[in-house]
């Protein structure tokens, strides 16, 4: 019988930790309710005993009591076709799961992980929406054990261990093969790169709005703001001061126009450098490598990511670029791989990182990442063709609509001033119409289907046809009076909110032939998971 694991005997300390964080609202309100309770006489809940707050921590041990029977009953075995996994003392579950169904074997590690030497590993198949398994935590070692067992029985491909996650890692004797070569590097993106990508994601506001919002429940921010006014000389109220003089007296204040701007622009250089420091902490050393036939991302500063996927489950490639991107020749690559749809629970940054294939790549480089997922393919000989000529006309119409229902409703609020909304909005309905028209585009090869569109914000989706799932021709009743048709492409792991192949105002007569192409395309070809 093959030899059983166990569950790291740290595993009990970070269920402790992950249990306390989660009743820590519970225990700030008994600590509160120690010096004053709400319940007894005098209290907000007079019905409630004096000091009922005690109980809200009683689910804190059974919660620990349900901790520890996980960890005494848990067993990992390597089958010869299967990875099965034991759990449970009263009510026992046994989980097979089968090396060929095993889309990401992955792995997590902060700081307290590196310091007791293990991993949170995560085991995927290509259905659900959750991870198969979480093993919380096993060894490095396990780790790569469980990863050179899964990926050589699954296709042969030996993983050659992880060097963020634990270098000098010893293979087990008893080990498959030998080490395979580390694989090529599609992307690596140095200090440089990642101070360049915080930069365009410019994700800092959201680190300010949350630091602000702790600093006002806490009453720091009202003090902070009152030491900073005190020290520069201005008192409160300083921006509504200045636009009371500038509209109600009519004076200028240049004075104060001057310093306005200057805070302004001190909060958008803050911004920035936020999202710059952020991204290194999150992508640190972020490194794209292809092993066989699979695509391997390692990144993260404190918390240490590595995540695996399989070329062959990819199901679309996006890639988008914003106009600092396109400025900068650079770019942003997503894909969505089969059963990566749903959402993860937890550390969902950390996992949903895997569909972010690169952060950031230079334009040039792009085609043969490109390559590396659709063998063959060259991106800049995409014969891109056009919407049907009236498209303007037909897509106009909605946003005419609109803009007339958005005057009428400023002309109740704000009477004669709706003329200036109606110019607006009359402009803006025809300006950016015109140019999404003239920006979307679409393209079909041998192996895609392409769909590039935005004329601010440019994204391009590349769906592969032998993962094509359903192919559709919509036409609203405008469509058909117009002769136009539009043509969605599905996939498997495709969510709503994502950027997919869905060509819109198309002629008839071309959407009728696309639609039956795909379809017959991927009723000939063999569908793999």
């Amino acid at each position: 019988m093959p030899s059983e694991l166990r569950l790291h005997p740290s595993t009990l300390l970070f269920e402790l930790a992950g249990h306390i964080k989660r009743f820590a609202l519970p225990g700030l309100l008994v600590l509160v309710g120690m010096s004053r309770s709400t319940g007894g006489p005098g209290g907000n809940f007079g019905r409630l005993p004096f000091g009922w707050e005690v109980w809200l921590l009683v689910p804190f041990i059974p919660a620990v009591l349900f901790s520890i029977a996980r960890y005494l009953s848990f067993r990992l075995r390597y089958e010869d076709k299967e990875l099965v996994i034991r759990s449970g003392l009263i009510f026992r579950n046994e989980r097979h799961i089968p090396y060929s169904r095993i889309q990401n074997v992955d792995a997590i590690q902060n700081l307290f992980h590196r310091l007791f030497g293990v991993v949170e590993v995560r085991v995927e198949t290509g259905g659900g929406k959750e991870e198969e398994a979480r093993l919380s935590v096993l060894p490095k070692a396990a780790f790569e054990e469980m990863r050179q067992r899964v990926f050589a029985r699954r296709g042969g491909t030996l993983v050659p261990p992880s060097v963020p996650l634990g270098a000098e890692t010893e293979v087990p004797p008893d080990s498959l093969a030998e080490e395979a070569p580390r694989g090529e590097t599609l992307v690596h993106l140095p200090l440089r790169e990642l101070l360049l990508c915080g930069f365009l994601e410019n994700k800092g506001m959201v680190l300010i709005a949350g630091g602000l919002g702790v600093a006002w429940e806490s009453g720091v921010l009202g003090a902070l703001s009152n030491s900073l006014f005190e020290r520069a000389g201005l008192e409160r109220g300083f921006i509504r001061g200045l636009f009371r003089s500038t509209f109600e007296s009519g004076e200028l204040p240049l004075g104060r126009i001057a310093i306005g701007l200057g805070v302004f622009a001190g909060f958008l250089v803050l911004v920035r450098i936020l999202s710059m420091a952020w991204a290194v902490m999150r992508l640190y050393d972020f490194r794209l490598t292809r092993v066989g036939e699979d695509l391997r991302s390692e990144y993260g500063l404190f918390t240490k990511v590595a995540a695996t996927i399989p070329i062959r489950r990819v199901q679309t490639i996006t890639f988008s670029a914003g106009p600092l991107h396109r400025w900068l020749g650079r770019a942003t690559v997503r894909v969505a791989t089969a059963g990566g749809g749903g959402t993860q629970q937890g550390n969902r940054s950390n996992t949903r990182g895997r569909e972010r294939l690169a952060p950031l790549i230079r334009r040039e480089a792009l085609p043969h990442l490109l390559q590396q997922v659709v063998p063959g393919f060259d991106l800049d000989a995409v014969n891109w063709q056009p919407l049907h000529p009236r498209a303007f006309a037909r897509a106009v119409k909605p946003m005419l609509i609109f803009s007339a229902a958005a005057t009428l409703a400023a002309a109740l609020l704000i009477g004669w001033g709706a003329i200036g909304v109606a110019m607006l909005m009359l402009l803006w309905s025809v300006i950016g119409t015109q140019q999404y028209v003239a920006h979307v585009r679409w393209a079909e090869g041998d192996e895609v289907v392409m769909m590039r569109r935005g004329w601010i914000w440019q994204q391009t989706t590349l769906a592969r046809v032998n993962k094509i799932q359903a192919v559709a021709m919509h036409q609203s009743p405008f469509d058909r009076r117009a002769g136009m048709a539009g043509v969605r492409v599905d996939t498997a792991g495709a969510s709503e909110l994502s950027h997919r192949v869905a060509i819109p105002y198309l002629d008839r007569e071309v959407a009728s032939g696309l639609a039956g192409r795909l379809s017959a395309s991927a009723a000939n070809t063999a569908f793999r998971w």
